[in-house]
């Protein structure tokens, strides 16, 4: 008998072309969660910045919420509704994850905005020539001052002791770089993404070096990051109250805005759908899907990227098994997989009180299952804990004592394929059968 994992059929190679790569979108008109109008007037608020000094934006969202995606937008409408009489910005995108030497932070920073600049312009040649000259030393400069949190004290130190060193390289030469952006009146745009991605003494380096090199003239920063995660990393290390340090160098903070939940589940049931349409052949209870549905997936999408988690998931493990396992069962047990670790793992070691005949079981273990029981229930975050009871329940109904007292169940779990039938169980966590079983497929 065939392994389910090792018949690949052409349904099972389509639901695997449904993967998405979960890249950010790049063009308003793809929209789906409401990104592009907040995208937009933020493009408008860097716009419309005139004065000269530097200024530094904040976008704070968790992980998966969106950011790459809404920066990805602002650039597209700086671009596409630059107005006649102001050019758009020079953009800059720097990922600093992409460089483990933390020491050469600063320079490597000043490095890629020197190669950025349009070597056609001569204001900007002239600039690029100091910072690709003096770039080193600046760099440097800065690092020392990041290590040692970036004012007085030893940080002065360092700064005189370099300033003797090389007289005119570090202050001197900011000033000569001031100086050339304030004649070039050419706006700068500075976009640092993927922060979060970075280790705690890298996330603070990297605050130090944007305070460092913040009051250059006509040059924006447009920061995105999980905003607890960095105050987090900024106290860790140096004991610094992250939250004050971040307001010292950030002018313009924004949060994005919430997602709309019906636009999450829009996506989430388009995707789901395709996954569907790749197996013509099944048919799902309306009732107990909708019962599954809302009350145990829809509560564990919170952002676009747990869509693009639950249904990468999904479009890979589900053709193994499509025709030994119930799909509302399937695609709920996946979706504590991805999302509840811990009642994943409490559900897989313990077939033997989430399985079977209700009260075959409480005649002898009534104690032991009230205590499993309560043990998952406190697996569950508290705002989704009621609503998941009844979707836990509505797996394993002997758990909730909806099995009732007739035996009668057991065959109609077995024709159902449901996780909840100790003979099928095992498949829904191995996702194959058993060496010697036969397969509901044949």
């Amino acid at each position: 008998m065939e392994d389910p994992l090792n018949n690949c059929n052409a349904a099972s190679r389509a639901a695997m072309t449904a993967l998405s790569a979960d890249r950010p979108c790049t063009d308003p008109k793809d929209d789906l969660f409401g990104h592009a109008p907040f995208a937009r007037h933020l493009a408008k608020t860097i716009r419309c910045h005139r004065g000269g000094d530097g200024l530094v934006i904040a976008l704070h969202g968790p992980w998966g919420s969106g950011k790459t995606t809404i920066l990805n937008y602002v650039c597209h409408y700086l671009e596409a509704e630059k107005s006649d009489n102001a050019d758009p910005p020079v953009v800059v995108h720097f990922n600093p994850w992409w460089f483990s030497g933390r020491e050469d932070l600063a320079q490597t920073f000043l490095r890629q905005l020197q190669a950025a600049l349009p070597a056609k312009n001569a204001k900007f040649k002239r600039l690029g020539e100091l910072l690709g000259e003096y770039g080193e030393d600046i760099g440097r400069a800065v690092d020392l001052i990041g290590v040692t949190g970036g004012s007085g004290g030893m940080a002065g130190r360092i700064l005189e002791w370099m300033f003797k060193r090389r007289p005119r390289d570090v202050p001197a030469l900011k000033a000569r770089i001031a100086d050339e952006l304030r004649e070039a009146k050419v706006r700068i745009l500075v976009i640092i993404d993927d922060i979060d991605r970075l280790d705690h003494d890298e996330v603070r380096q990297l605050f130090a070096v944007i305070k460092a090199l913040a009051d250059f003239p006509f040059v924006t920063y447009l920061l995105a990051f999980d905003r607890e995660a960095a105050v987090q990393a900024i106290e860790r290390d140096s004991g610094l109250p992250g939250a004050r340090y971040l307001e010292k160098i950030i002018q313009v903070p924004f949060e994005i805005p919430l997602i709309d939940r019906s636009a999450l589940q829009h996506a989430l049931s388009a995707r789901l759908d395709t996954v569907l349409g790749q197996h013509p052949g099944i048919a799902l209870d309306r009732e107990r899907w909708g019962e599954v549905y809302v009350f145990g997936i829809v509560p564990l999408i919170r952002v676009p990227r747990d869509v693009v988690r639950y249904i990468n998931a999904i479009s890979t493990t589900f053709p193994a098994v499509v025709d030994e396992v119930n799909p509302i069962d399937f695609f709920a047990i996946e979706a504590i997989r991805i999302f509840l670790p811990k009642l994943y793992d409490l559900i897989r070691s313990n077939e033997s009180k989430v399985t079977g005949w209700g009260s075959s079981r409480r005649t002898n273990a009534d104690s032991s299952l009230d205590a499993f029981r309560s043990a998952w229930d406190q697996s569950l975050p508290s705002e989704v804990r009621d609503d998941f009871r009844t979707a836990v329940y509505c797996l394993f109904p002997g758990i909730g004592g909806q099995s009732g007292d007739s035996k009668d169940v057991l065959p109609e779990w077995r024709r159902d394929r449901r996780i909840c039938h100790p003979e099928l169980f095992h498949i829904y966590f191995r996702l194959s059968l058993l060496p010697g079983a036969v397969s509901h497929g044949k």
